[in-house]
């Protein structure tokens, strides 16, 4: 077994969580943080849009705690593959 693959993987699945976590900051950073409760054609517009931007966390939220249940699963993998090669391995080899 070649631990460093698994560790490359797992810190390109890092990076790619870090990448979420920043993707969703900037979307709340850009987004209309006013509620609109007029009856204005124009508020309309702004409550679709900010439908479709909650949504759009909502989703963004479940992948960052899937991904980030992956990620420490696959750590915790990887330390007991670890584990199991130190108690296995031959000491006089």
């Amino acid at each position: 077994m070649n631990l460093m693959y698994h560790v490359g993987v797992l810190v390109i699945l890092i990076a790619a969580l870090v990448g979420l976590y920043i993707y969703r900051r900037w979307l709340e950073n850009h987004d209309d943080h006013y509620i609109h409760l007029h009856n204005d054609a124009h508020d309309t517009g702004i409550i679709n849009t900010q439908t479709s931007m909650a949504k759009r966390l909502d989703t963004i939220d479940k992948l960052k705690n899937a991904g980030l249940a992956a990620v420490i699963l696959y750590a915790l993998a990887i330390a007991a593959m670890a584990v199991y090669i130190g108690w296995t391995t031959n000491p006089q080899s």
